[in-house]
């Protein structure tokens, strides 16, 4: 019971992700393409690929699947 009380009141863990970058984590979490997510953030599709790219990194994964698995997983969104 004290593990299980803990793991509940864990803090999410910080990957140093801007606020923008967990914009566009979202929008992927939520299944938009690059460009809709340009669209709807107005911003430039490169600007999302940039997005995509630095968040892949910080949280060390190399996909758009991983990155939305690991957003999940750890309630990042």
């Amino acid at each position: 019971k004290i593990l299980a009380s803990f793991e509940m009141h864990r803090p999410a863990p910080d990957y140093g992700l801007t606020s923008r970058e967990v914009d566009v984590l979202r929008e992927l979490v939520e299944g938009y393409s690059q460009p809709q997510i340009a669209k709807r953030i107005y911003i430039s599709p490169s600007t999302v690929n940039s997005h995509v790219q630095i968040i892949y990194a910080k949280l060390h994964v190399h996909s758009r699947t991983g990155a939305v698995a690991k957003a999940l997983r750890e309630r990042l969104v």
